[in-house]
């Protein structure tokens, strides 16, 4: 089966849906919170630093900081093996961006119009209407900075999805059984291939998370970039001298999920394990 994602603006109903698909097809359902614990749990990280990292917009300085790098591979290191079982309902931001490119992923967005996106607010946090809808552009706003910052990418691009869904006039039974339909089909059904593209894109976060934790090589491993293919690692990117690769080809080796490793600086140096 498979592994499906929702990403919508605050107070949308993503949860809502999330469950609604997890009771009714007997897939377990991960939050965004479930995430940033087991990440701290795998890597060490602070949770409230990661989920920060991970939610609000970034400042002027971060673009000279390498934190936000450091929580998005360890998320999406934690992401990959937290699905790799399927039948798994994520519902927070980004999941589509950490899955991305894994193809029995079902990539969903919700819309929801912001009058009933202020009236929950108004109803379940207490917000006069004011607060609220200035608290939702606020999130709106960070998610699609954030996005743009780490990604270079547009948030509410709609060839990042599947399937957008408008719960104006729909609602979320209805939605649910929709997309219950479409996870059915063929192009979701789990194979081999798909299963390896997941575990690939688990250890090169991995192999760059745990780069990026080592204090000697962690601002290095910022010029670094890091694939992974059957258990191989293949490194590119730039490095000051010979002490840090010897650094960097250590830390890849100490790795039990690390067969090989490749590094190719400026595609001419080659130093196997």
């Amino acid at each position: 089966m498979a592994i499906i994602t929702i990403s919508r603006g605050s107070l949308s109903g993503g949860q809502k849906l999330a469950e609604c698909l997890g009771s009714n097809l007997g897939y377990r359902v991960i939050s965004r919170e479930d995430l940033s614990k087991e990440a701290a749990r795998r890597y060490g990280v602070v949770e409230e630093s990661l989920r920060r990292g991970l939610e609000q917009a970034p400042s002027f300085w971060d673009r000279f900081r390498i934190d936000r790098q450091i929580y998005r591979c360890v998320a999406q290191a934690t992401l990959c093996q937290m699905v790799r079982d399927d039948n798994v309902v994520y519902h927070g931001h980004a999941g589509h961006l950490l899955l991305r490119d894994v193809t029995h992923v079902l990539r969903i967005r919700l819309i929801v119009p912001m009058r009933e996106r202020i009236a929950f607010a108004t109803t379940e946090l207490g917000y006069s209407e004011s607060e609220a809808e200035a608290y939702i552009r606020k999130r709106d706003e960070e998610r699609v900075s954030w996005t743009r910052f780490l990604y270079g990418i547009e948030w509410g691009d709609p060839a990042l999805y599947d399937i957008t869904l408008n719960l104006e006039r729909i609602s979320i039974p209805a939605a649910c059984e929709t997309l219950a339909g479409v996870v059915a089909q063929e192009e979701f059904v789990v194979k081999d291939e798909h299963r390896q593209r997941l575990e690939d894109l688990y250890l090169a976060a991995h192999v760059q998370a745990t780069l990026f934790l080592n204090p000697k090589v962690a601002a290095a491993a910022a010029k670094l970039e890091v694939k992974a293919d059957a258990g191989t690692v293949h490194l590119s990117g730039i490095l000051p001298g010979d002490e840090l690769l010897e650094e960097v080809l250590r830390t890849c080796r100490s790795l039990p999920e690390v067969r090989d490793t490749r590094a190719e600086w400026l595609g001419a140096r080659v130093e196997p394990v």
